[in-house]
This record gives structure tokens, sequence and C-alpha cells, in this order.
């Protein structure tokens, strides 16, 4: 059994894509305060990479109770959101009639060169800019009517370092951000629940609620049928990739009552899942889960959200 890690500066360092990554000192100081998150899952990190496996070799785990190079490249791959768009745009494929399920029609575009994100911009109009490997809001943009020269040096340097970049529409009218959490292992894939969480305007985390899954479900507020229909689609597409491991597909309601069903794809540790899992661990009540409240970062459950925040 693997130790437990709480590495959330995962998705950077996929992005490197090194054995040998030390993520900003923020980063770094955040994961030391809030390392004690880990004690919530049976065992291995929140996320898996070249730089999480050679960790582990650091601390004497052997080679052959890790995974290999091979699976890690397919991993990134799959974390990628290139591939996130052609998941989304597969959805969109089963989901036709979009009138009668609600299902807003891909419109995610993986561009490779700043011409091809200017014109997805004007097709928008307001735009979010996603790098293809980053986590939590980091590495978006939104972009009104066209980039500036300080933004758009931004996106090339992306583009540069990541091989392109995600643009889609904004859509300014949300009314909730959800998500599904799933468990994939052996060819199967089993849903574990949904989970409801806050973001700003760019993405960035700002808290999950820690509640049951029937008051979670009267948050979504989508018809049964629907996202039952969902659940079943991404456990038949999910049970067909290489992966071991969770899985959380973040989601969009619209105010229109429209659906978003692909916004992020994680293969990793996410915050919904930990949740789930301190509310079936009957971890409720307000209190202080790890970090210093006085100094750095902590996380807590405060009002019935599990949030993170920095002193």
């Amino acid at each position: 059994m693997l130790p437990s890690l709480f590495n959330p500066s995962n998705d950077m360092a996929l992005a490197a894509n090194v054995r040998q990554y030390f993520p900003p000192q923020r980063i770094q100081q955040m994961e030391s305060d809030l390392a004690r998150l880990s004690r919530f899952w049976d065992e291995g990190p929140w996320g898996w990479s070249l730089a999480t496996r050679q960790r582990y070799l650091r601390m004497g785990i052997p080679a052959d109770q890790l995974p290999s190079d091979e699976w890690l490249a397919e991993l990134r791959r799959l974390s990628s959101r290139e591939f996130g768009v052609s998941y989304y745009d597969g959805i969109c494929r089963t989901y036709k009639a979009y009138d009668t399920y609600g299902i807003i029609p891909c419109q995610a575009r993986f561009c490779t060169s700043l011409d091809e994100v200017k014109l997805s911009i004007f097709n928008y109009k307001v735009s979010i800019i996603k790098s293809p490997w980053s986590s939590s809001g980091r590495g978006n943009i939104v972009v009104n009517d066209r980039p500036d020269d300080k933004t758009a040096a931004r996106i090339e340097r992306i583009i540069r370092q990541q091989g392109g970049i995600v643009v889609e529409p904004y859509y300014a009218n949300k009314a909730l951000d959800f998500a599904m959490e799933f468990w994939v292992e052996d060819g199967q894939c089993r849903f574990l629940g949904y989970s409801v969480f806050f973001a700003d305007e760019t993405g960035h985390y700002g808290g999950n609620c820690v509640e049951s899954q029937e008051q979670l479900q009267q948050r979504i507020a989508l018809p049964d049928d629907l996202l039952r229909s969902l659940v079943e689609h991404h456990r038949r597409e999910l049970a067909q990739l290489n992966y071991r491991g969770p899985v959380g597909i973040d989601m969009m309601r619209l105010s229109d009552g429209r659906v978003h069903p692909c916004v992020e794809i994680n293969f990793r540790m996410t915050m919904g899942l930990l949740a789930l899992l301190l509310f079936d661990r009957g971890v409720r009540d307000d209190q202080l889960l790890a970090g210093r409240p006085d100094r750095g970062f902590a996380a807590a459950i405060s009002q019935g959200r599990l949030i993170l925040y920095q002193t």
C-alpha cells in the first residue's frame, strides 16, 4: 500500500513533464501546510506524474509497485484539456437532440496558434482561455473581444510551452457548478456520487458542499433521467480507458436550465471526492482539517462547506 500524498501541484508537474519538478514556493507551502488532508483517502497520491513517481522512489517504494512511464504518458494525455475537448465532443455526438436534453453543444476549441485563438475569440465575443494542464482556475484567462498585447504574449507562451490552448465561450449565466465523481479500475467504472462546488468567474476554487447525496441532487436541480443518463454515459466511456483511479467530471448548470456536461475532466483526486469522503466519515461540523488558522494555508469545514484559505 502506498503512503497517501497531498500533491495538488501535480497538474503543473504534468505540464512540465519532468522527473524532478519543484512547484513555486507558495504552492510548496500549501502542500506542506495541508499535508494532513491525505489521511482522508486510503492510499496513493492526489495525482500521478513522472515527478510523483520519482517522489515515491525517493521514499524507498520499489519501482515495480509504481506506474510505468508508458502508463504515466497515457495519463498525461488523458489529463490534457485537448482530450477533454474531444471527450466533450463525444458527449454531444451522443446527445444530438440538444433541445430535448438541454445539453450545451460543444463549442470548445483546441488552438495551436495565436491566430486560431483570435478567430475563436471573435466568434465567441467573450471567451475563457485555458492552459492544457492546470487546476483550480490557475491558467484560465477571460477575454473580452480581443486579447491585449500582454494577454496575447501570455497565450503564445502557453502554446509554446504546452503545445496549444483551449478556447471556449464564457457562460455569464452560470447558476451552479457541480461534478460527478467516479472510480475506474480493471475495465469497470463505478459512480461514487455527485458533488457541488463554488468557483469564481475564472474558475478559481471556492469550496465544496459537505452534504448528503439527496441534498446535493436537490441543489443540482436537473431532471433525474438526464443525470442518470449522463452517469451511464460517463461510466461506459471511462471504463474503456487505460486508467486506474478516481475521475471527477466538472459540469455547469446555466440559469436557463441547460447543462454543460464536461467543463473539466480530472484524472486524479478532487476536492469534490474529498468532500464526499468527509461526509461519509461523519466529518461535517465546523472544524479545522489541516494547517494552522493563524499562519499559511488551512483547510476547514465551515457552515457545511469544505474550504481552503490562506492567512
